[in-house]
């Protein structure tokens, strides 16, 4: 059911889609238009049913949230939330002061910073308030029930789903061409994932991207538009920052759950308004491949068909063509998921790769590097027995995870772990939360590949060189600089 609009939506931080929308241009011709799949907003029907069904089971609704949301809430958190939420619906003004008052005291408690804190890239345009705790997993329960509650409600759990789009019928098979780099002009991508808050953390990533201007030939965003990939959160927190990239650099984006809690309409309509944006923009679909001679670029879908997933016939079959094409001319084959063959916490592998992707990538070994969002965490990992490519976890580019150090016992050996506080501790401010951060990639006319890891505030954390063995030997860290 879909919820009346509340004025004080917008004061918890949420922003309704643009009105008066102009319709995609450059729709495929056999693509039915995105349609309106939009997780409707928690209202008083859904509360009461949320109510209900934490009376009745408080530990399956509490299981929801940890498996939606990564950290577990506590049964007097959750009752203090519902609470709050009622007065949202029953009595706004008091409503409104008790938000007024959790402001006053997050703002106590944390502080601001220093007077002599900054960095080159600092600018009044993008102000930065530490005290904000939106989309931290408990600090906003009210947010996180209120904006993505329905989804974990037997109503809201069966969003109406965009059609999803196949490169059956695309003459590109949605294979487009990368630029062929040349000595002394590298092709230079950045890779970035979980993006999509709009707070200023990924403000300043995107200023980054922004300034780098015509240099940067493409973008790609491994998906992750919170709170459920909403159109009102799609042009906030992703098509406004990235608006001034249009003109110069390639702009492509990885589905991923919080996207498929609408359905990935939201999702969809983004891909269709920017290749109304001009050619530099070709993407048709969920997935696709940049090729270029000594390169490609692999986009996947891990989440439409089954979150963390990757095992439709059709889409391993076009996966294979393309690793194939890659191994047969010497390419360095580039896997791009937000979904993760393994995280920093993990006890096992997933079954993305001991099961979808083990005959191509562990077995044939035709991945040479894979990046990944969803893991919340900036990590470089090595080649390991039974993970025959080198891993590059890059979660850590808005969502407000917890710091932590880098793992005792990872799943491949540790070259970097993003394991930074968001400030620096000489601030003292925001030491719970862990560093944001994006990933550059320089494709190099020798067939050699150079990473580079740098901060939100432009910090370069780390720097490595990726180059193959030989003809047709694995490709492995052939130098690593690793910043304290």
């Amino acid at each position: 059911m879909e919820s009346r609009w509340n004025p004080l939506y917008e004061s918890l931080g949420y922003r309704p889609p643009a009105t008066g929308r102009a319709a995609p241009s450059g729709l495929p011709a056999d693509a039915p238009p995105p349609g309106d799949t939009d997780l409707p907003l928690l209202g008083p029907e859904e509360l009461e049913a949320l109510k209900s069904a934490f009376l009745r089971e408080p530990e399956d609704v509490l299981r929801w949230t940890e498996s939606g949301l990564g950290a577990r809430a506590t049964v007097g958190a959750f009752v203090e939330v519902l609470r709050e939420l009622e007065l949202l619906f029953t009595d706004p003004g008091q409503f409104q002061e008790r938000l007024d008052a959790t402001e006053r005291h997050a703002r106590q408690g944390t502080g601001g910073l220093p007077a002599d804190f900054t960095f080159p890239l600092r600018t009044e345009e993008i102000p930065i308030d530490p005290t904000r705790t939106r989309f931290e997993p408990q600090s906003d329960l009210r947010g996180w029930l209120l904006f993505s509650g329905p989804v974990w409600l037997e109503q809201g759990a069966a969003a109406r789903q965009a059609p999803f789009r196949w490169h059956f019928g695309a003459k590109s098979r949605f294979v487009y061409p990368l630029r062929e780099p040349e000595p002394g002009q590298p092709v230079e991508v950045a890779l970035f994932a979980d993006f999509g808050t709009g707070e200023y953390a990924s403000r300043y990533i995107a200023r980054q991207l922004v300034m780098r201007g015509e240099r940067l030939d493409c973008a790609v965003h491994l998906g992750g538009v919170f709170y459920a990939g909403r159109q009102g959160e799609f042009d906030a927190h992703v098509a406004e920052p990235l608006e001034p990239l249009l003109g110069t650099t390639s702009l492509l984006t990885l589905n991923a759950p919080p996207e498929m809690r609408s359905g990935a309409g939201a999702y969809f309509r983004y891909l269709d308004e920017r290749r109304g944006a001009g050619p530099r923009h070709p993407q048709e679909g969920s997935y696709f491949c940049l090729a270029a001679e000594r390169f490609q670029l692999i986009g996947l879908d891990t989440a439409w068909f089954e979150a963390g997933r990757h095992r439709e016939a059709a889409l391993l079959q076009w996966l294979e063509q393309r690793l194939s094409e890659g191994r047969r001319r010497g390419a360095m084959n580039i896997l791009l998921s937000h979904a993760a063959p393994y995280g920093p916490d993990a006890k096992q592998l997933a079954p993305l790769v001991t099961e979808d992707l083990r005959a191509l990538v562990v077995e044939r070994e035709w991945v040479d590097l894979w990046c990944w969002g969803g893991a919340q965490a900036g990590a470089l990992y090595d080649r390991a027995p039974g993970l025959p490519f080198l891993g590059a976890s890059l979660g850590h580019g808005g969502f407000p995870s917890e710091r932590r150090d880098a793992p005792e016992y990872p799943m491949a050996p540790v070259r970097f772990f993003e394991s930074r506080p968001r400030f620096p501790e000489w601030t003292g401010v925001r030491q719970d939360r862990g560093n944001h951060g994006h990933a550059t990639l320089w494709l190099n006319a020798d067939g050699t590949a150079s990473l580079r890891y740098t901060d939100w505030m432009g910090q370069v954390r780390c720097e490595a060189t990726l180059s193959r063995q030989g003809p047709k030997g694995p490709v492995t860290l052939k130098q690593l600089d690793v910043r304290e």
